[in-house]
């Protein structure tokens, strides 16, 4: 079989085991010519909404330029709403469900090897393993000691200020972790490598320096210190890649952006910033920018989580992705359309996995345990097409024709990722369901 035929041919398998399986168990073999460069920069409590493309009144011109540059990810989720977990799925593959670690963790050396946790095969190791200088600095949060698998380590855990020293007066602590990484850049410019720079802002306390908040003092945005705080981080994430593209390394190097989740505002009854299922907190920004896979300025609408970043950066890497992940690797999209892309992304919060979120193409379903005050009901539906910002509740029985389908699918994909919790949530609400009905 021709070089070609082989390529299409592990393309169209690829599809349609991620329709038969919701992502489980696909084609693992590396599609992209690799290997490249990783550089992997997540932002930390950054809504979907940031980002000046999506919304013309918030200042990021460099997030902007990556975004035209490479292949914007608009529905974009992460596996629970929660730093702790939400990061170990993005290093893991895996939902929170199977990785076991449902909340945020302090005072563990390693998380990674805690047996309690499924943690113990993670990108970092495996792109090591395969020769990669692997580095990670800023924020953590799965453990206060950096572990084996980075060769050179400039992290924490959490809960560290934003500033090095007195707030605006001494460097902010984004400023530095990217004088540090532009170093990193700048040794490591000739080998393969895969670097993490992790800011810990726009997270709360919100306070950027002060030129960056006095940019939305008149702007309808608020709070005006959150928003400069996206912006400040927007101008390390410039810097960056100003750097990456001037040592000459733009087209041997995946750049992706993203965030850990987002940020409520407190607008969410029973949240005060996340841990909800609803967009604003369970939607994040995802852009990745790598000449020949993801270029063009794309924006692509399919259904993505955050265990997909796994299987793609091990695919741009050329290293074969162990079969248990429960991602797909994004290269395929980069590249244009694929048919049997998932029709659902299901996002878990509660510290027991008792809450689902599960996003169809237009509808969100909430799946919840019990009650919290506050909270409308145990179930929530919302009709994202006519009611992008969740705020009336349609779930009933004259819904039933919507909701019956979508728990289909959703107890199809539990099946497939053993969501043991998701499947008695489902059940519950089939029965409340038909409770309503027979009424």
């Amino acid at each position: 079989m021709r070089t070609f035929d082989r390529c299409v041919f592990a393309i169209l398998l690829g599809a349609w085991l991620l329709g038969a399986t919701g992502g489980q168990n696909a084609v693992a073999e590396p599609t992209a010519k690799g290997p490249y460069n990783i550089l992997y920069i997540m932002s930390d409590q950054q809504r979907f909404d940031a980002l000046g493309v999506v919304d013309s009144r918030v200042q990021t011109p460099s997030l902007d330029r990556l975004s035209k540059e490479g292949v914007r990810f608009d529905r974009a989720y992460v596996a629970q709403s929660l730093c702790t977990p939400s990061r170990a799925s993005t290093f893991s593959g895996l939902y929170p469900h199977t990785h076991k670690l449902q909340g945020n963790v302090y005072g563990v050396d390693n998380v990674l090897a805690d047996p309690q946790y499924n943690l113990s095969v993670v990108w970092p190791s495996l792109l090591q393993k395969a020769g990669y200088h692997t580095g990670y600095i800023g924020k953590w949060h799965l453990g206060e000691k950096g572990p084996p698998c980075f060769d050179e380590w400039d992290g924490y855990n959490s809960n560290l200020s934003h500033w090095t020293g007195k707030k605006q007066q001494s460097q902010y602590r984004s400023d530095q972790e990217t004088d540090h990484a532009i170093e990193f850049l700048e040794r490591n410019k000739a080998r393969q490598f895969a670097l993490c720079v992790s800011y810990y802002p726009p997270h709360t306390p919100y306070d950027p320096p002060q030129k960056f908040a006095d940019i939305y003092t008149k702007s309808t945005l608020k709070p005006a210190e959150y928003w400069g705080a996206v912006t400040a981080i927007d101008a390390c994430v410039g810097r960056l890649i100003e750097k990456l593209d001037s040592l000459g390394l733009r087209d041997r190097t995946l750049v992706i952006f993203t965030a850990d989740h987002g940020d409520t505002f407190g607008l969410r009854p029973g949240s005060s910033h996340k841990g909800v299922s609803h967009d604003d907190a369970a939607r994040v920004p995802l852009i990745l920018r790598l000449p020949g896979v993801f270029e063009g300025g794309q924006v692509r609408t399919e259904l993505i989580s955050n265990v997909d970043l796994m299987p793609t950066i091990l695919d741009v890497a050329g290293v074969t992705a162990p079969s248990s992940l429960q991602g797909v690797s994004l290269v395929p999209l980069g590249r244009g359309s694929v048919a049997g892309w998932r029709t659902l992304v299901c996002n878990e919060n509660d510290k027991n996995s008792n809450v689902r979120g599960i996003r169809t193409d237009r509808y969100k379903l909430i799946l919840r345990l019990r009650a919290k005050e506050g909270v409308p009901g145990i179930y929530e539906l919302y009709d994202l097409q006519n009611d992008p910002g969740e705020h009336v509740n349609l779930f009933g029985k004259e819904q039933a024709d919507i909701i019956r389908p979508i728990l289909d699918q959703f107890e199809a994909w539990g099946k497939t990722t053993d969501d043991k919790a998701g499947l008695k949530l489902a059940s519950a609400c089939r029965q409340s369901l038909d409770k309503k009905v027979e009424k």
